[in-house]
């Protein structure tokens, strides 16, 4: 039987796990890209050392940044669901590789709190900049160190995420192979732009901490979750299983 051809099903009550897992993730997905088209309003920030021109800049852009961190916040929030769901799904299909399915769920959590708490470190950064008693100094060091986080940092645990979500899905076959590939690949290209934590700090440069790089560097993650969501949306009250 040919690939994408259900050679097994298992069964699972109505529009349940399988169906809300590939929802939620697709959900995740457009909320994160609508923040970063929200995010780009902003226009790249002027360079760090001059506090006083980062405050302005945080200043003029404080509802782009509070209106792009509340998708974020729902994004991320839902990321962790569909992790949760696809451990469930794979499990349900394959309890032998519980151990596996548990360390996707473990990584795409840890992914999700550092975007989190990057985040976290933006938006205390725009409001103390809304306030009476901004601090140009302490809004540049939050800003600052919340882009690095969510930068080159965030991208290693994104890399062993999509290698051990590849293998998951080819294991436990729950996904197409493509999905498989589609993962290592991923997790081979973005952990060599996870080097770029080499470089200096720098959101307007390619290859630094924050830079250009750690933006494109998402697109296999979102590529692989997009991919699953849909295979697990078009299903109904089964867990398909592929060859």
């Amino acid at each position: 039987m040919g690939e994408g051809k259900r050679c097994e099903d298992y069964e699972m009550s109505g529009w349940s796990v399988v169906r809300w897992t590939g929802a939620l993730g697709l959900a995740s997905i457009i909320l994160q890209l609508l923040a970063l088209i929200v995010f780009s309003a902003a226009g790249i920030p002027p360079a760090f050392d001059d506090a006083a021109k980062v405050l302005a800049y945080i200043q003029n852009a404080h509802f782009v940044f509070a209106t792009a961190g509340i998708l974020l916040f729902i994004g991320f929030s839902f990321l962790i669901a569909f992790n949760a769901g696809l451990r469930s799904i794979a499990v349900t299909v394959a309890a032998d590789q519980e151990w596996l399915a548990t360390t996707v769920f473990g990584l795409g959590v840890a992914l999700s709190v550092m975007g989190l708490a990057s985040l976290g470190m933006v938006l205390a950064a725009t409001s103390i900049a809304a306030s009476s008693h901004a601090d140009p100094a302490l809004a540049r060091l939050l800003f600052e160190a919340g882009g690095v986080l969510g930068g080159a940092p965030t991208l290693v645990p994104i890399a062993v995420y999509l290698g051990a979500a590849g293998s998951l899905g080819a294991t436990t076959r729950i996904l197409p192979r493509w999905l498989a590939l589609t993962g290592w690949i991923g997790s081979v290209i973005v952990l060599i732009a996870a080097f770029s934590a080499y470089g200096a700090s720098d959101p307007s440069a390619f290859w630094s901490a924050n830079g250009i790089v750690t933006i494109i560097a998402l697109l296999p993650l979102f590529v692989w979750t997009v991919g699953a969501s849909v295979a697990f949306v078009r299903q109904k009250d089964v867990v398909r299983v592929y060859k």
